[in-house]
């Protein structure tokens, strides 16, 4: 599997995994930031997951806004850019699988707008992935999603995580959606957190990253057990301006 990139879709950055690691073993974590941010909030990302297996791929979004990037517009134009910046990535993924990185040693991790990319690159791609982590985010339903959700969305594992204390995106409204996905049947793992619009770097961060090890196939299936609630601490860092 090589991690060099032709596509001039996507300003980029890889982080390797650990060099002991055959890459039989390897895995990628593609991550998407949210509205005004960039891929350089997330360079850290490597030391903060403690996953030795896993390679990122770091993505700033197309369109330029603030002080750096946005996967799509507000109303109007929000579902023209969703469907603009899904093209981009499904291209993305055609030339990852070109390189050797098949979708099913790729997990989507995204915040706030990455989150919502995250959780339509699921609905709407035609392949499975090892797993999504959508971070504080919320989900776009297109007039005919359920006709159109791919069988492979039912074969993707999904981690949805949000904050009570969440003053962008209230948490009751995605807690509504995330609901309604899981009522169709979409192996959806949802977990509230005391946090803000954040990315908690303590209690969620060692969360997410025994949900992702528990759906590596190098890893023992472990016997984790998710409850339904849990308390964050205060260890933790704005990733977004805006959502």
């Amino acid at each position: 599997m090589k991690n060099s990139l032709i596509t001039d879709e996507f300003d980029h950055k890889w982080i390797h995994a650990s060099a002991s690691v055959p890459q039989k073993s390897q895995y990628l974590m593609i991550v998407m930031h949210g509205r005004g941010d960039s891929l350089d909030s997330f360079t850290t990302i490597k030391n903060e997951l403690k996953i030795p297996e896993m390679n990122y791929l770091l993505l700033n979004a197309p369109r330029a806004y603030d002080d750096g990037f946005t996967w799509y517009a507000f109303e109007p134009r929000q579902r023209l850019g969703i469907l603009k910046s899904r093209k981009k990535i499904l291209k993305l993924l055609e030339e990852l699988a070109l390189l050797g990185w098949s979708s099913d040693r790729i997990f989507l991790y995204g915040f706030s707008q990455g989150a919502l990319m995250s959780c339509d690159l699921a609905m709407f791609a035609p392949q499975a992935f090892a797993g999504i982590v959508a971070i504080s985010g919320y989900i776009y339903f297109f007039e005919q999603w359920k006709k159109d959700l791919k069988a492979a969305a039912f074969r993707t594992p999904w981690l949805v995580t949000h904050g009570f204390q969440d003053d962008l995106l209230p948490i009751a409204e995605t807690r509504a959606q995330i609901k309604k996905l899981q009522s169709v049947g979409l192996p959806i793992t949802w977990k509230e957190f005391l946090k803000e619009h954040e990315i908690d770097l303590n209690i969620e961060t060692n969360f997410i990253r025994k949900w992702v090890k528990s759906h590596m196939k190098t890893q023992k299936k472990s016997q984790v057990r998710f409850p339904l609630y849990q308390i964050s601490s205060s260890n933790s860092k704005q990733r977004s301006k805006s959502f």
